[in-house]
């Protein structure tokens, strides 16, 4: 036992670190392009309005539509540190953990993750202009399972006795996603005359809105390995 515990608590420092890196990474590189996104908006397309039926304000993906090479970079490099961080966010504490059934909860929440980082990458490529339809499913996919993932991951460290401040802001996160997503299907879908489009614009800010505190919640799993 003696000679393992060494082997073990620096097996769980590698891990860690690892781990607040590509969270620190996948956080930076989702600002970057939602901040891009934004600035293409405003420099290069002079705050247009890119369809006649849109609302002053853009969806994030009808901007990523028009630059969709800084929103599939982005969309990739996100995707690969949040599954990065997933992983070795569940090593981290794993290694520590021998009760099986815990072990299954944060699978579920890796499980989640991975489906919500490939819809996030195939969202950017099936833009809302030429693959509309696609695109909305991929974005519900995104949504969903990042929830989902959010959830098993909260529900995991409940689990573990192991509750730290970041763990709070994680419930918090999915306790105002999940309203703001529904909102952001009803003011999308909801029918309107032609020519009101403050609807759209306000579903428009909703995606806005749920793309910032992606940020947030990438950089949560950072600080939840650093208060562990």
């Amino acid at each position: 036992m003696s000679i393992g515990t060494p082997s073990l608590t620096r097996r769980h420092g590698i891990y860690k670190f690892i781990g607040i890196l590509t969270s620190t990474l996948a956080s930076l590189a989702w600002l970057a392009t939602v901040i891009t996104l934004f600035g293409l908006w405003g420099g290069e397309d002079n705050f247009t309005q890119y369809e006649s039926d849109d609302g002053e304000v853009p969806y994030i993906s009808s901007v990523g539509a028009r630059h969709k090479t800084v929103f599939i970079v982005g969309a990739a490099l996100t995707g690969v540190f949040f599954v990065l961080t997933l992983i070795f966010t569940r090593l981290s504490f794993d290694v520590q953990t021998k009760r099986r059934s815990k072990r299954w909860i944060s699978l579920i929440s890796l499980i989640c993750g991975i489906i919500a980082a490939v819809s996030l990458l195939l969202l950017s490529i099936f833009d809302s202009v030429d693959h509309s339809t696609l695109h909305f499913v991929f974005t519900g996919l995104f949504t969903a399972f990042t929830l989902l993932s959010a959830i098993f991951s909260t529900i995991y460290r409940f689990s573990r006795n192991e509750v730290n401040l970041a763990v709070y802001l994680r419930v918090l996160f999915i306790s105002i996603v999940f309203p703001l997503a529904i909102c952001f299907i009803v003011f999308s879908l909801v029918n309107r005359p032609a020519n009101q489009t403050q609807l759209l614009s306000v579903a428009a800010a909703f995606e806005w809105t749920i793309a910032i505190l992606f940020i947030i919640y990438l950089a949560l799993f950072a600080l939840d390995l650093i208060l562990s």
